[in-house]
């Protein structure tokens, strides 16, 4: 029986892909350690060593070019080649850019800031005097003291573990919280952090927030867009078109290659939730 679920458990991977696919199911299965699930991950990881060299870990185009970063992550990483040519999220990067300049924002909130890929970047080039970096992963919390190190930018950054509110309040008054954008990748909690009881801390500020509705129950989302919209105007962001044929340090790549460098790693489309408050 036990073996039965094991081979069950394995052909959504042969079924997506292929003999590789079941090559690297298998080996997970037998607990023989691979760090891949596929041989499309096996050629990410190496393209992303290779955009490691050419660039010497420092985004090499974007909102964040010139942010140096140490490529580690506790999460795989698979996603570090588009983010040293600076296309990660590029839909997010313009839209904080837009907003902060429209409604001349000073502070940014990074809840669930991973390596600090945004925070750092943003703070780097001056977008933002300070920034609070949120991180529940303690090595997560140790990349981000890494990068901004690397950038020289310790003085601006602040960072903590779980999201919290109160800590929000301890570093900004209400009046620099009119200047605050909050960044928001949590992972679904952001269905439960963002209710009537935290409602005073967030009120005054733009929140830009990676909606992650079907890791919920159906009435736990539509409950929070209920009560997010009595407060808020909300705008959806989604995902935005990319071309590698544009970064001249990608030339001597092929099109596959290419492709897999702007790939973000996604299993299905996202979107963003952009809330501004209706008294802006």
């Amino acid at each position: 029986m036990k073996l039965f679920r094991k081979i069950k458990s394995i052909i959504p991977t042969y079924q997506k892909h292929g003999i590789d696919g079941l090559v690297y199911a298998t080996l997970k299965n037998l607990k023989i350690n691979t760090k891949f699930n596929s041989i499309i991950e096996k050629k990410k990881f190496y393209i992303g060593k290779k955009i490691m060299e050419i660039s010497n870990k420092e985004v090499i185009s974007g909102i964040y070019k010139s942010t140096k970063l140490t490529c580690k992550t506790h999460w795989g990483g698979l996603e570090i080649s588009s983010k040293l040519v600076g296309f990660y999220e590029q839909q997010v990067q313009e839209k904080i850019i837009f907003l902060k300049k429209k409604f001349n924002l000073e502070y940014l909130i990074n809840f669930g800031s991973g390596d600090g890929y945004h925070l750092i970047g943003l703070l780097k080039n001056n977008y933002f005097k300070l920034g609070v970096a949120f991180e529940l992963d303690d090595s997560g919390m140790a990349q981000i003291q890494e990068n901004a190190k690397l950038n020289k930018i310790e003085k601006k950054v602040v960072i903590f573990g779980k999201a919290n509110f109160d800590k929000v309040s301890n570093i900004l008054d209400e009046n620099k919280l009119k200047k605050t954008l909050f960044l928001v990748d949590i992972e679904g909690a952001e269905f439960d952090l963002f209710n009537e009881n935290n409602l005073p801390y967030f009120k005054n500020s733009i929140l830009v927030i990676e909606n992650h509705d079907f890791y919920k129950e159906k009435l736990s989302v539509e409950n929070f867009f209920t009560f997010m919209k009595k407060h808020f105007s909300l705008e959806i962001l989604k995902n935005s078109s990319r071309n590698p044929h544009e970064i001249k340090h990608l030339d001597k790549f092929d099109d596959d290659e290419k492709w897999l460098i702007a790939s973000e790693g996604r299993k299905q489309n996202m979107n963003w939730l952009i809330f501004i408050p209706k008294n802006s």
